[in-house]
């Protein structure tokens, strides 16, 4: 054990120096997370401006007010403001003030109320979301309209009788204001995908893991090929020795990158990972899975290239799979499923679970696949790779 230490600490010292190992395993990372989040638009915190026109001023425009349009508002998916007439919101749609008006028409209360046909406008901007989402919102309030003109048309036809207007009216307006028998909720399923620039910092960290972790685990074969493995032989230090120092460089290197990456995102870029404890439990079995696949990929190599060019591969290869590029949610259902191969997809499955304040049990599945992938490969990998150290 002491022996595998010495040469771990010896390759780590050179590490250290290696500014190419550097600009791997945390520059270049991190410069990508910067660019993908920052060039490719988040769809969290949409948020748009309305102009209300209320030419109407009666009940059943109130009522939209108050109801549907300030839920929109408080909400904070919407800035609702006022406008005098049609022609002041065409004008404030034109020069982009706002994403859409919508006009509520003389008339328009009174209409309802006499069971008359009306009707409301909303005119869209270039923001073509904006305006469906007004569209939206009215239509439901239209169905809503018209649920409670059938009610009182049918609890009146059952009584036999004519009110009065005026009765008909208030009647009208109080089944109007009686609260939605259902109501539905958002709920936590809803937030399990991770900001933006968390999920773009996780993405780059898993995918250049893999390069951070060939770093120990290739110097086998650069010993090999120089002949200082058979000096390191020739001395008291036995095979399983310098294989265990050489996966330990790899496992540190393959940690600290990620936990640059988590630093780094965090105070740099302003990325949310959640809980610490559940993080630093990622982290360290995501490394255990990369040094896994490094070393299986050095088991079958001949030289260092033969061995980068692997581990490249089956890195980009898992990546694209796993959702390094692009969220999972935006893939085919074939692809999704597919992606439960990839340890990428693993991580990334966890850090989106602590985006809904999950804790390390939320994500111990995703730990245990993960360590799973390491110690399969990694078994496998230190079996093939005694042959390089096998004199």
């Amino acid at each position: 054990m002491r022996a595998a230490i010495v040469i771990a600490v010896k390759d780590l010292r050179q590490k250290i120096r290696d500014r190419s190992a550097l600009m791997v395993a945390i520059l270049a990372p991190l410069g990508l997370a910067f660019l993908f989040s920052v060039m490719i638009p988040s769809q969290e915190g949409f948020h748009t401006t309305y102009a209300v026109v209320d030419l109407d001023g009666g009940p059943i425009a109130q009522g939209l007010r108050a109801g549907p349009l300030q839920g929109l508002a408080d909400a904070d998916v919407a800035t609702i403001t006022v406008a005098d007439s049609e022609a002041a919101a065409r004008a404030q749609v034109d020069a982009g003030d706002v994403d859409a008006a919508i006009v509520i028409p003389a008339g328009f209360s009174d209409a309802i109320q006499a069971g008359e046909p009306a009707r409301l406008l909303v005119i869209g901007g270039p923001a073509a979301l904006s305006t469906e989402i007004a569209r939206s919102v009215l239509a439901g309030f239209g169905s809503e309209v018209t649920a409670v003109q059938v009610g009182v048309r049918a609890a009146l036809g059952a009584s036999g009788s004519a009110p009065e207007p005026s009765y008909l009216a208030r009647l009208a307006q109080d089944a109007l204001a009686i609260p939605a028998p259902v109501v539905v909720s958002e709920g936590k399923t809803a937030d399990r995908q991770a900001s933006s620039t968390t999920y773009y910092g996780a993405s780059m960290a898993v995918l250049f893991v893999f390069f951070a972790a060939q770093f120990g685990v290739v110097g086998l074969l650069a010993e090999r090929r120089t002949g200082t493995l058979a000096r390191m032989l020739a001395s008291p230090v036995g095979p399983s020795a310098i294989l265990f120092g050489k996966v330990l460089v790899s496992l540190v290197l393959a940690a600290v990158s990620m936990s640059v990456m988590v630093v780094a995102t965090t105070f740099l870029l302003g990325a949310s990972w959640g809980d610490p404890l559940a993080v630093v439990a990622l982290v360290l079995s995501m490394s255990i899975a990369a040094t896994g696949i490094a070393t299986l990929a050095v088991g079958f190599a001949r030289t260092e290239e033969q061995a980068g060019g692997a581990i490249a591969i089956v890195a980009l290869t898992l990546a694209v799979l796993g959702g390094s590029f692009f969220p999972l949610s935006q893939a085919p259902e074939g692809l999704a499923a597919l992606s439960l191969i990839t340890p990428h997809a693993w991580f990334i499955r966890g850090i989106n679970d602590l985006a809904a304040d999950g804790g390390i049990g939320t994500v111990a599945g995703s730990i245990l696949v993960l360590l799973a992938v390491g110690a399969v490969s990694g078994g496998i990998g230190l079996a093939r790779a005694r042959r390089v150290v096998t004199p």
